[in-house]
């Protein structure tokens, strides 16, 4: 048995929501009919996972757009599918249809190029792209084929092109012949006019028709009174004769072409429909997201448990610059919504915007919010909106609202919306007060979801004592009789009595009025009108607020600012100093070197060490202003978190490298700091300069740093490893003769010389220097795990 299931939404709702016309707004955005007809196939599902990929697709284009910018918009194109179809049932298409090919492949390729260069995330969209095919041959053939005017080139094939240079050659030759005849003054007489024309396809002149019999001719034509004739001069005849013969051959040399170049149409017909599919999907996607930015569009969040929740909610169809936007939760605790107010106050409007928002979240098109917004994928939406009055039916506003509501009864449970505006009226209104709270009853009981507004008082006492019913107003200004269109929680009373007050109704005629209500429904009324003047008061004092927490907002990041400026100022300060430092500890290592080399001819060691501890002053002085300019920055973000990072540790006041994400969402990584492993928090991280950052160990190899053993040395010690890598022989010789002085001074018997394996140039002059050395025990090559042969290792007496 075959299950038919009913649309998400009917013609009515449809029709009452105006889904039709905010697609026809965006189809304005689309670049080709294709992505207009995409558009227009647009139609809500209640299928979660298809509508988060449709709107994570149109999320994608919209970062797009921001990125690439107009490099992204699709350029002209049509959809070739009649051309296709046209190619299969003829031989050959004329120039024309061809160039509409070009002109769609040519921005086929280009769009699909901009896409694949976007440097962002874009995995969506690079499907697509890799769907649009590349016809480079087929695009050449038709741009060598036809100029701009879509006329065949005549150099379209060697043929064609021999053909033509020949046509020309004989037309030469023919007005040559044609010019002489014409300024020859034996025939001054006979010409008409000395200009040369075409009829019939040959090349003529005018003469006087009375001099007919003085001309060896042939007569092509005449004019209308007869008093000209177009001949052709006997001698003319052969020339023109083989000129026509040529125009023949042409003719079949162009027909030839065409009929080429549209079988080499039909080879490409498979990939070009693909294509025109891709197309279609990326300009419907374009248009989609186009919109969205020029009305702020956003990607809301969805469920599928009922709850809606609007923040900042804009019905698409008004004016952005005067609409007041919607705020409204309700679907969890609240199953649904009353909402009450005077006529023209936006309860509509309000309505309208729920259905029509939800509508176009699960058509996939971004909606007109804040980014908080959440709403609910419904399997049934439902409403009854506006006077649907049949005279040719005889059915009463009454009748037309009842049986639209007894048409989808049946059809609720609980992933349906039903959205009903001035619920029960049309008729008696206690009767249809009655009416109301019955369906209003029923609705809740299916488990759907329920929006409705509603003038009679019963209906707004039923929603405020039932506990599954949130009440909402309009809020109206009694002070300038005019509604605000802002939606707040709570009761609304109608004002009526307030506004014919106002107005200047006499007030024995208002007295006399609410003697006619019963006292319980007086009371309600006050009740009513001091909690409208409360959430009067409490709106202003929110709006205050509000001004004033964007002042203070304001006031922060000017506060923000000044602070960045002072830190930049002391940064730089910081930096000079340090520069002062560099070239002080320049200055110094000249002279350490040379106190080294005055060591090797009798200097004594007490003056070398006093020399070497001065460096190390400067060496520790550079570092401690270093650390103090290049301190870390501001904590790391969720996203920041990411392989090959490099981290300041706070915990350790080190800075290290990630290696591994661990918990993504928990923020827990692996880091590596030297040759050690450890584990840490987001929360115990930093960012790091990028100076900081340039000298850290990470560059090296990771391999490399582990390589050699753990020593424990001080800041004035010359280290363990001596890199030469990259240096000159005399480069090197020149740093080996100054590490071993050091290594001398601070008693390090043994260090790594690290020159690299390389052509053993390097490698070789350096072992031959050192085994000349007297301070040098013994020299042998690293092992293997440590360098292997790349590393020497000097063992000092």
């Amino acid at each position: 048995m075959t299950v038919i299931t009913a649309p998400v939404a009917n013609e009515k709702t449809l029709r009452d929501l105006e889904l039709e016309r905010v697609k026809a707004q965006i189809q304005g955005y689309a670049a080709s009919s294709l992505g207009r007809e995409a558009v227009a196939a647009l139609f809500p599902t209640a299928d979660l996972e298809k509508i988060r990929r449709e709107l994570a697709r149109v999320d994608e284009m919209r970062r797009a757009l921001q990125e690439a910018g107009p490099a992204l918009v699709p350029g002209p194109m049509d959809d070739l599918e009649p051309l296709l179809q046209q190619a299969h049932e003829t031989t050959a298409l004329g120039g024309e249809e061809f160039l509409v090919v070009l002109k769609t492949l040519e921005s086929a390729r280009r769009l699909r190029q901009a896409i694949l260069e976007l440097e962002g995330d874009y995995p969506e969209l690079e499907r697509l792209a890799e769907r649009v095919g590349v016809f480079r041959e087929l695009e050449g053939a038709i741009w060598r084929t036809f100029d701009e005017e879509g006329e065949v080139r005549p150099d379209a094939s060697p043929k064609l092109r021999a053909l033509s240079e020949r046509k020309l050659s004989l037309e030469e030759q023919v007005e040559a012949l044609l010019k002489e005849f014409l300024y020859a003054p034996e025939n001054a007489a006979l010409i008409r006019e000395p200009i040369i024309t075409r009829r019939s396809g040959r090349l003529v002149i005018p003469i006087k028709s009375g001099h007919k019999r003085d001309l060896d001719c042939v007569v092509h034509d005449s004019s209308d009174s007869g008093q000209t004739l177009y001949v052709e001069p006997r001698a003319a005849v052969e020339l023109n004769n083989e000129i026509r013969e040529l125009e023949s051959e042409i003719r079949d040399e162009k027909l030839r072409i065409l009929r080429d170049l549209t079988e080499k149409l039909r080879r490409e017909a498979r990939g070009i429909r693909e294509t025109l599919k891709a197309l279609k999907i990326l300009d419907g996607l374009y248009a989609r997201a186009r919109w969205a930015l020029e009305h702020h569009g956003v990607i809301p969040r969805l469920n599928t448990h009922g709850r809606i929740r609007l923040k900042g909610a804009r019905h698409p169809l008004l004016d952005p610059k005067s609409v007041v936007p919607i705020d409204l939760t309700f679907g969890d605790r609240h199953q649904g919504v009353v909402i009450t107010g005077p006529n023209t106050g936006g309860k509509t409007v309000t309505l309208k915007t729920v259905g029509l928002l939800t509508l176009m979240a699960q058509s996939g098109i971004p909606v007109p919010a804040e980014p908080e917004t959440e709403l609910a994928v419904f399997e049934v939406v439902r409403s009854d909106i506006g006077d649907e009055q049949s005279i040719e039916q005889n059915l009463s506003t009454f009748s037309s609202h009842m049986r639209n509501l007894v048409g989808f009864l049946e059809e609720l449970h609980e992933r349906a919306l039903v959205l009903v505006d001035e619920l029960g009226a049309g008729t008696d209104p206690q009767e249809g007060a009655a009416l109301g709270i019955a369906l209003l009853r029923y609705f809740l009981s299916t488990g759907a979801r329920v929006v409705i507004t509603t003038h009679f008082s019963p209906l707004k006492h039923f929603a405020y004592q039932h506990e599954r019913l949130k009440t909402c107003s309009v809020e109206f200004d009694v002070e300038t009789l005019r509604p605000t269109y802002r939606l707040v929680e709570g009761v609304g009373a109608s004002n009526a009595f307030i506004i014919a007050r106002r107005l200047g109704l006499r007030e024995e005629i208002v007295r006399d009025a609410q003697g006619f209500l019963s006292e319980g429904a007086l009371e309600l009324e006050e009740i009513l009108q001091q909690l409208q003047q409360e959430r009067l008061a409490l709106s202003r004092e929110r709006f205050q607020l509000q001004r004033e927490r964007e002042a203070a907002r304001a006031e922060r990041e000017r506060f923000r600012q000044k602070l960045a400026q002072i830190e930049r100022q002391t940064t730089e300060a910081l930096r000079a100093e340090i520069r002062d430092l560099e070239k002080q500890l320049k200055e110094t290592r000249r002279q350490l070197e040379e106190a080294l080399h005055r060591a090797r001819k009798g200097a004594s060691q007490e003056e070398l060490r006093e020399r070497l501890r001065k460096l190390s002053a400067y060496e520790q002085g550079l570092h401690e202003a270093e650390r103090v300019v290049e301190k870390p920055s501001r904590p790391l973000r969720p996203e920041e978190l990411a392989p090959g990072r490099a981290v300041y540790v706070v915990p350790l006041g080190q800075t290290g490298v990630i290696r591994e994400v661990l918990d993504p969402e928990g923020g827990r990584v692996e880091i590596e700091i030297g040759s050690v492993k450890i584990r840490a928090k987001r929360e115990d991280l930093r960012t790091v300069p990028q100076t900081a950052r340039v000298k850290h160990k990470a560059q090296e190899p990771a391999t490399r740093r582990a390589t050699l053993p753990p020593h424990e040395l001080s800041p004035e010690s010359p280290g363990l490893e001596l890199h030469v890598r990259g240096m000159t022989t005399s480069e090197a010789l020149r740093e080996v003769d100054l590490y071993l002085d050091k290594l001398v001074l601070h008693e390090i018997h043994r260090a790594y010389i690290v020159h690299g394996k390389g052509t053993g140039t390097l490698r070789q002059a350096i072992r031959d220097h050192l085994a000349k050395d007297p301070r040098v025990a013994r020299i042998y090559p690293a092992p293997a795990h440590q360098g292997g042969d790349g590393v020497t290792v000097v063992e000092l007496k």
